[in-house]
């Protein structure tokens, strides 16, 4: 598990930040306490609000569970998405399926339907171990389709706002 440290002022940063969370037993029960703070932490940086950082909440072992969406309202606080973290790692499962966590952030999650506003940058973070089941599918694919997605998003807002 990584930790890391924000050294610069992200309170005024204004993103859709996607968390995508492995909640696998290669965690350990022993981690999900210090995941569970990692997560409200880093989330804690942040002005979660309906005028600020909309962020969107993932876990995935075997199957990818994707508990609110960016246009969530009862999610545009720090507190509602830090209760949700932490209600919502209770149990750890195997095995590890990235590739389908991907799929559900590319296809549902980093979606207009789903909240994600042109013109606001667009951040995954993905907490795992690093370990693969070896029949996960190679997702190489995905993330080239999450990046084209972002920056497609981010051509039509400025073409929107460029030719008015």
């Amino acid at each position: 598990m990584a930790y890391f440290l924000i050294l610069s002022d992200t309170s005024k940063c204004k993103l859709d930040l996607g968390l995508l969370v492995d909640t696998t037993k290669s965690i350990t029960y022993a981690n999900v306490p210090k995941l569970k703070a990692s997560l409200v932490s880093l989330v804690n940086q942040f002005n979660v609000s309906t005028s600020g950082t909309h962020v969107s909440f993932e876990t995935f072992e075997k199957e990818s569970t994707l508990h609110n969406k960016f246009n969530d309202d009862h999610y545009h606080s720090n507190k509602a998405i830090g209760d949700l973290i932490t209600n919502n790692i209770t149990k750890l499962d195997s095995p590890t399926r990235l590739d389908k966590a991907l799929k559900m952030a590319r296809e549902l999650m980093f979606r207009d339907e789903s909240g994600q506003r042109a013109g606001v940058r667009s951040t995954m973070v993905l907490y795992t171990d690093g370990r693969s089941h070896p029949s996960t599918q190679d997702f190489f694919l995905e993330i080239v389709a999450l990046k084209v997605s972002s920056l497609l998003s981010d051509f039509q807002y400025l073409v929107k706002h460029n030719a008015s």
